[in-house]
């Protein structure tokens, strides 16, 4: 009896029989005793595709047996075919499926800000005087102990200051030598000792009266270093300079302890060269951004998932960036909710600490180094608060699912003839898929559990197996492809009858 094949069905007969006879023959020639006919009947079962087995019955072409081949032929949704090239040209990726837990979260939109009273500092001028240098510039990274300005003084009542401690100095030098020169005198009696009683009176009230001119000095915005010149040195002080340590809401405990590390930006620049400022007159604006807040903006809605989560200790997830740039941080605690409602968008904020890092850094032709942090106050971020947990179920990327009306839809990368005739392992599929000259991908469709922007997780009671390698991206511009093969736009599917 003769068996009719059409083009389709030698698509699957003719590499099948060709790859048995060559199994075959490698046993023959290693010298293996040959499999017994079940072992060959399960590999030939293997190879052909149940739907692809002819009819038989000589060169009948009645109306039935055409109607079979026709149905065949049009077969809905077996795979669509992909050329290597295509797929290498849209990036395709594929991967093992694999069970896990995935936790549902609700997003809440969020903002990064400074930490109030903690950020934001201010550099203000401690005297009254000219500006006649500039030794910071916006945005650059700060050197806890270098210069950021010099100030000519003009203020009359620090020039006052300096002249007075000059003057108490000269009399403490004066009383000072009056007393050695009376001290032998009163010893031989020549002079009465009461005299020496009344100098040494007139010392300590000189000495007292000097502690005081230092201690007006200081609050007048000399430092200890310049005040050091004046009791020394006998010269007044024209300029000063003004560095991170003059700044009255720095903390210098931490910038003292990490002098090596450039925590403080400039954010705002103030003055220039020449102006005239006043004491305490804000020179410029510095930041430290370390550590910043993350503002969420929490709906009603949302607000008992929030509470539940801060009271279980559950950490949030923080996500920022755009399709493959996107990057997180989890298990971030609620550092705490406001008790005040957002009047103009009747949300809820809350606050979550971030930690912060240096992403790039780079010195100009003057030695300036200027950093960029990873957050920025301002920048739009996404939260994610925990709320129910899927136990092992399929978990795969968003763009590895696409949904059809009610249908949803994974593509698996379907087995070769020689994959499933050596049984060979995932890691085997994976390892020689570069040298695939085409890509048989199968449409299965599966059962939507959740989604959000990152991830989709599938019921695992669907066709797909653990270990099946299915399409981790691009599946929209797969099922496009399937549905013009499907609808006989040519590609993988045969119309010959």
């Amino acid at each position: 009896m003769w068996i009719v094949l059409n083009k389709r069905q030698l698509k699957f007969w003719i590499p099948a029989a060709v790859l048995l006879v060559a199994i075959l023959a490698g046993w023959i020639f290693s010298g293996r005793k040959l499999p017994d006919s079940r072992w060959l009947a399960e590999r030939w079962q293997a190879l052909i595709p149940a739907n692809s087995a002819s009819s038989a019955g000589g060169h009948d072409h009645g109306a039935a047996a055409h109607a079979d081949e026709h149905d065949h032929d049009h077969d809905h949704g077996e795979h669509v075919d992909i050329s290597a090239v295509a797929a290498a040209s849209l990036g395709l990726r594929v991967g093992p499926l694999t069970a896990s837990d995935y936790t549902k979260s609700i997003h809440i939109p969020a903002a990064i800000v400074e930490k109030p009273g903690q950020s934001g500092m201010a550099v203000t001028s401690p005297i009254q005087g000219i500006i006649t240098r500039v030794a910071c510039f916006p945005g650059q990274a700060l050197d806890p102990n270098g210069p950021l300005f010099t100030i000519q003084v003009t203020d009359e009542a620090l020039e006052a200051a300096q002249l007075s401690l000059l003057d108490i100095l000269t009399r403490i030098t004066v009383t000072e030598r009056e007393i050695e020169r009376l001290d032998p005198l009163a010893e031989s009696g020549a002079v009465v000792g009461r005299r020496k009683l009344e100098m040494e009176y007139q010392l300590k009230t000189l000495q007292s009266e000097q502690a005081a001119r230092l201690q007006e000095l200081r609050l007048r915005g000399l430092s200890p270093t310049q005040i050091d010149a004046i009791t020394q040195q006998r010269e007044l002080v024209s300029e000063i300079e003004v560095g991170l340590d003059a700044a009255a809401t720095v903390s210098l405990t931490e910038a003292k302890t990490e002098a090596a590390d450039l925590i403080y930006t400039v954010e705002q620049l103030n003055v220039y060269p020449g102006k005239s400022v006043r004491k305490g007159e804000e020179l410029c604006h510095i930041a430290n951004h370390r550590e910043l807040y993350v503002r969420g903006e929490a709906f009603e809605t949302d607000v008992p998932a929030l509470r539940q989560a801060m009271q279980q200790g559950l950490g949030l997830t923080l996500e920022w960036g755009v399709d493959a740039a996107t990057e997180r941080l989890t298990d971030l605690p609620v550092t705490y909710m406001d008790n005040h409602v957002d009047t103009r968008t009747q949300t809820y904020p809350f606050y979550v600490a971030v930690p912060n890092r240096v992403v790039s850094e780079q010195q100009d032709a003057a030695g300036r180094w200027f950093r960029s942090w990873q957050f920025k106050p301002g920048q739009r971020v996404h939260l994610y608060v925990p709320q129910e947990t899927w136990q092992q179920q399929w978990v795969l990327p968003r763009t590895a699912v696409v949904s059809s009306g009610a249908e949803s839809y994974v593509f698996r990368l379907e087995p070769t003839l020689e994959e499933i005739a050596f049984e060979r392992s995932t890691a085997e599929r994976l390892e020689r898929l570069p040298q695939r000259k085409d890509w048989a991908l199968e449409p299965v469709p599966v059962r939507v559990l959740h989604q959000d922007r990152q991830h989709v997780v599938l019921a695992a009671d669907s066709e797909l197996m653990a270990d099946d390698l299915v399409l981790l991206d691009n599946a929209y511009q797969i099922w496009l492809a399937w549905k013009i093969q499907t609808s006989g736009g040519g590609g993988g599917h045969t119309h010959e009858h």
